[in-house]
């Protein structure tokens, strides 16, 4: 009789992190991984739900190589340098209001581009008037702030229940916008690396 005790092979991950989720969202997992909204678009987007307790950002990445399969596919030309700008994550919310008296929240991630054209004058100008790459975030987050809304045509989904008589939508308010300034600095400092290095020099 052979006593001895065979233990089971050790958990693999089944995959990355980036190979279920693109880039842009997973910067949005980064800023606000308890948000019930987000989560919700983790089961959309992963056929799955995480547990309660992955509250962070490297719980939900562990959760997801551990119990998730690849859906996204990295292409050779994902990974050349983009002279176009930057594209920042940015998450869209507003609360519908209408005539019943109801309210509703609304919620999505989309990406904002900003051209590489714009990008090298908010530079440009941040440096002519003595500031630093965190001026250059201010004024890339203002200019967010100012215009997505306008550039961007997101596609809100309803996360809540309504509460009304009759359904006859009277407008929006309280729109806002989430985004991570950390994306922001990180994506102005690979752009002016990569096409203008004289620029990075002076921030």
């Amino acid at each position: 009789m052979n006593d001895t005790l065979t233990l089971p092979p050790p958990v693999e991950r089944k995959c990355s992190i980036e190979e279920v989720f693109e880039a842009s969202f997973i910067e949005l997992l980064k800023l606000v991984p308890a948000n019930p909204y987000v989560r919700a678009l983790i089961l959309k987007f992963s056929g799955k739900l995480p547990p309660a307790d992955c509250e962070t950002f490297e719980a939900l990445k562990d959760w997801v190589e551990f119990n998730c399969v690849k859906r996204i596919k990295k292409t050779a030309a994902s990974q050349q340098p983009d002279n176009d700008g930057i594209s920042i994550s940015v998450g869209f919310s507003e609360q519908e209001y209408g005539r019943a008296h109801y309210s509703v929240e609304r919620y999505c991630t989309d990406t904002y581009q900003l051209s590489g054209d714009d990008l090298v004058e908010i530079i440009r100008d941040t440096i002519a008037d003595g500031g630093a790459i965190s001026a250059v975030v201010d004024a890339v987050a203002a200019r967010i702030d100012d215009d997505a809304w306008d550039h961007v045509d997101p596609n809100l989904d309803d996360y809540g229940d309504y509460e009304y008589n009759e359904h006859d939508s009277d407008g929006a308010d309280n729109s806002e916008t989430k985004f991570s300034r950390e994306h922001i600095r990180n994506a102005v400092l690979r752009f002016v690396q990569e096409n203008h290095p004289e620029l990075a020099a002076e921030l």
